[in-house]
């Protein structure tokens, strides 16, 4: 028998609505939905490959234990928990609390929102503070820059009202980043009704080729085209005086720090024709609305957060950002109101005052910094990481040096890891605890309205929110459960009280609603449904 569900596709933060075909159980058909006004219809490539990653052959149905031999051989998921919990302890009476770390990849928060929020539970709950991400190696810069230079509490102008946008290192046509919606689609509409778009990248990408001005910097130099692209609108007076009277100051500062990156000097350097920098100086300069926007290419290729930060001093000395009155972009739906305030925060401490173990390196308001966390499985000594949960992610292939990685998590005590095909990182782990594919579970778009307040990339332009129960139930044969099952389950074995945090709020921890810590019932699983 044939269904069709409504549902969201969970492959990224854009959570575009799907219809999904299930024939007899099996889902052999995901198209977009067409009476989801804000998409039109729209679904990616990997969005419409749902079928085949839940058909994959590949698919791992029953969770994974080591042998000593370093091959795996299939146990009971139920089993593999027990084991994993008297492991665990026996690593924090050994070694202590600290011992024990959990790195969150980027696919867990997208397609399981509640497995990072338990683990992180459990971390807590054992009197661990070792909680990684991968967004300290993706995109830091930007929230360490956001300190830095200070935040404004009115947010920026929607993207639709913009009459100049410039991405710089990256490419929204394919990866949705700053445009949720059916990207290509707002593009066109955009630059129909006049809208500049300068895009700032070495590849001339499908974002690129549809720009009125693309500049192509040698890979690694765009902080340098940026510095000349401020020189000259400070030159030129391209300020919005008003603004930058009330609400700016280290002005004098920064046209000091740019007096070097003239335009010729910089074309020469960035491999820019001069005409170009000029002229796109010119496009940001006039504008009356604006949008500057850096990307995850120009995180990985430029020095910590020089891009973002630039990019910072470039909307407030312009003035292009949200002011009183102006409708508020992206509003919350789901989460409490978004009660944005025309003024400046000022900046606040981009490091937190933890110090690592290794090269004198300290957290940031991004997190504890994950390219140093294979370093401190491997570094002798008090503190040292002995146990691993890995949610999500996949550090033999993510963390810097592969290498290095390889030799860490193989040295580890114990390492978990959940997954749902046998990748390189379940291939070094001691448990591979089999989970369930998205359509498996419910889903619901809250963390993009979350996301947005790490990163101002991300959430969607008009409101909308989305519910989806569970489209198909797991392979008859399977023995799969939710990501967030697993650690809820060890903490029952330990007898250890876990409590979730539900939090929201604004960069530099001014916060908009109370943070709330709610007890888990310990004696009662409560189903993924409630959790949401």
């Amino acid at each position: 028998m044939t269904h069709i569900h409504t549902s969201i596709c969970r492959i990224c933060t854009a959570h575009c609505p799907i219809l999904v075909t299930v024939d007899d159980g099996v889902v052999t058909a995901v198209t977009g939905d067409r009476e989801a006004p804000l998409f039109e219809g729209y679904t990616c490539p990997k969005g419409r490959a749902l079928p085949a990653i839940h058909a994959h052959p590949g698919r791992l149905l029953r969770s994974l234990r080591r042998r000593a031999d370093g091959s795996h051989e299939e146990i009971a998921t139920d089993q593999a928990i027990v084991e994993i919990a008297d492991r665990l302890k026996d690593v924090v009476d050994r070694h202590g609390p600290e011992s024990v770390a959990a790195y969150t990849g980027t696919s867990l928060g997208v397609q399981h929102p509640t497995g990072s929020r338990v683990a992180g539970a459990l971390v807590r709950a054992l009197g661990s503070t070792n909680m990684y991400s991968a967004g300290t190696i993706d995109q830091p810069g930007m929230i360490v820059a956001d300190a830095y230079h200070g935040v404004w509490l009115g947010g920026r102008p929607s993207f639709d009202d913009a009459d100049v946008w410039l991405f710089v290192g990256t490419n929204p046509i394919i990866s949705k980043q700053y445009l949720e919606e059916n990207p290509a689609r707002r593009i066109a509409r955009a630059l129909d009704r006049g809208t500049r778009i300068v895009v700032i990248d070495p590849r001339r990408t499908e974002t690129a080729r549809r720009a009125t001005l693309h500049l192509q910097p040698r890979p690694g130099e765009d902080a340098a085209l940026i510095a000349g692209l401020l020189h000259v609108i400070l030159r030129e007076g391209w300020i919005d005086r008003d603004f930058v009277a009330a609400h700016v100051e280290g002005v004098d500062e920064l046209r000091a720090a740019l007096a070097p990156f003239a335009p010729q000097a910089v074309a020469d350097r960035v491999d820019v024709p001069v005409g170009e920098i000029l002229e796109a100086a010119r496009l940001l300069g006039s504008a009356r609305r604006g949008i500057a926007a850096p990307g995850t290419g120009a995180s990985m290729s430029n020095p910590g957060p020089l891009v973002p930060y630039l990019l910072l001093a470039l909307t407030s000395i312009r003035g292009f950002w949200a002011r009183a009155g102006e409708r508020i972009d992206r509003p919350n739906v789901l989460l409490p109101p978004n009660h944005a305030r025309a003024q400046a925060h000022p900046p606040y401490p981009a490091m937190s005052g933890r110090e690592m173990r290794v090269r004198g390196l300290e957290a940031s308001v991004a997190g504890l910094p994950t390219g140093a966390l294979a370093e401190e499985i491997l570094t002798p000594g008090p503190g040292r990481i002995r146990a691993l949960f890995n949610l999500g992610g996949s550090p033999a292939t993510a963390w810097p040096d592969q290498a290095l990685a390889r030799r860490a998590l193989e040295d580890l005590e114990l390492f978990v890891t959940t997954d749902v095909e046998y990748s390189p990182t379940a291939r070094l782990a001691d448990y591979v605890v089999a989970t369930k594919l998205s359509l498996e579970t419910p889903g619901i778009t809250q963390g993009t309205e979350l996301i947005k307040y790490f990163h101002f990339g991300y959430g969607f332009a008009q409101p909308f929110a989305k519910y989806s129960p569970a489209v198909v139930d797991p392979p008859a044969n399977a023995d799969v459960i939710d990501d967030w099952q697993l650690y809820y389950r060890v903490a029952q074995r330990l007898n250890l009280q876990l409590s979730v945090v539900n939090f929201f709020g604004t960069p530099g921890g001014v916060a908009e609603a109370p943070v709330e810590v709610i007890a888990l019932d310990m004696e009662r699983e409560p189903s993924t449904d409630e959790l949401l």
